[in-house]
């Protein structure tokens, strides 16, 4: 005889939870594009768990689990919080559910309850029935930060962007922006370990020698920044914005751009680098293991030491006297790449993560 559990599973949907659901971001749509007809998903924000209760799912997968699970300064709620959700997971995975799980950062952006945090990553690595990173830098972490067992990790890349924002064939065949200067562009979240203050003061340097360059610096800034901000303002060579830019600007501002700046101090996973590789943007930033993963190997002279202090003005000054041939020879690199990475690719890998 079937025991209950299997007996649950057979009457189970084809149904997904997913959770936390992106807000404007089409990274989600993206990798999801591939599921087979039949395959329902809901969408959930971060304590949606408690949907397991009522809905018939044969299948959750968690995301960004720092907004899950050690968000507040309350230390004992989250712990109490924290209970309450394996719980909620342990019951669904013993009622025959499938638990898969997709590591984006290495720690939360803003840590809280760093314990918390750590103590989640831990049980979830022992209850995930399958998790997905990005890159082999990031299965290794799990492995070695949390004990993650290896026959666990699946590396499926991040998926380009081609798609999400223009027809695809649009953006391979947009041409090299003509321009007399060079022009580099920063989007996302003005974030200090981004390498937001290197950027500036480079910039600032930069204007100061009269080298002809173009700055883009476009993304959410925070108050404590006003000092930053008005000192990029001021530079008569940057182009900032710290306003919500509409989905539609975005192929039009990629396009008008050569090389996009990533200085990072940390990184684990970066959309905006996948985003800017999809407009074909080589990268500039330090020459570490996470970047070196995520960017075609073309593009990796442009990479520079992160121990020099002046390792990003230097890999700035080799892209502007870079010639158009050189550059467009790096185009095609970063085309070639999200190519590969395209979402039907990537999303093929994942549909059969999830549906297995």
């Amino acid at each position: 005889m079937q025991n209950a559990a299997a007996a649950k599973a057979l009457t189970r949907n084809r149904k997904m939870l997913c959770l936390p659901s992106t807000a404007g971001n089409p990274y989600q749509s993206l990798l999801y594009s591939k599921l087979p007809k039949g395959f329902d998903s809901e969408f959930a924000g971060p304590g949606g768990l408690d949907l397991l209760a009522s809905g018939d799912f044969s299948v959750v997968h968690l995301h960004w689990d720092d907004r899950m699970f050690g968000r507040s300064e309350d230390a004992a709620a989250n712990a109490a919080d924290l209970d309450l959700a394996l719980n909620t997971l342990r019951r669904f995975r013993q009622d025959g559910g499938r638990i898969v799980w997709t590591i984006h950062n290495e720690a939360p952006h803003k840590a809280r309850d760093l314990e918390t945090f750590q103590r989640a990553r831990q049980e979830l690595s022992t209850l995930a029935d399958a998790i997905h990173v990005h890159a082999d830098h990031a299965a290794d972490h799990m492995a070695d930060t949390y004990g993650t067992p290896r026959s666990k990790l699946h590396v499926i890349p991040h998926p380009s962007y081609l798609g999400a924002y223009e027809p695809a064939a649009r953006t391979l065949l947009r041409k090299l922006t003509r321009s007399d200067r060079r022009q580099f562009l920063f989007f996302g979240m003005f974030r200090g370990p981004k390498g937001i203050h290197t950027i500036t003061d480079v910039a600032g340097k930069l204007s100061k020698r009269q080298v002809p360059y173009h700055l883009r610096m476009y993304g959410k800034a925070f108050s404590s920044q006003a000092r930053m901000l008005r000192m990029l303002d001021a530079n008569p060579n940057v182009d900032l914005r710290t306003d919500r830019i509409p989905d539609e600007d975005i192929p039009g501002i990629f396009g008008a751009s050569h090389v996009f700046l990533a200085p990072y101090q940390s990184m684990f996973t970066s959309g905006s680098v996948m985003l800017a590789l999809t407009f074909g943007l080589p990268i500039i930033g330090p020459n570490i293991r996470e970047l070196r993963e995520t960017t075609p190997e073309a593009c990796h002279d442009l990479l520079y030491d992160p121990a020099s202090p002046r390792g990003l003005i230097r890999s700035m000054l080799q892209f502007i006297e870079m010639s158009d041939t050189d550059l467009r020879k790096l185009r095609k690199a970063c085309f070639d790449f999200a190519k590969d990475r395209a979402p039907d690719k990537i999303g093929t890998q994942v549909a059969k993560l999830l549906t297995q």
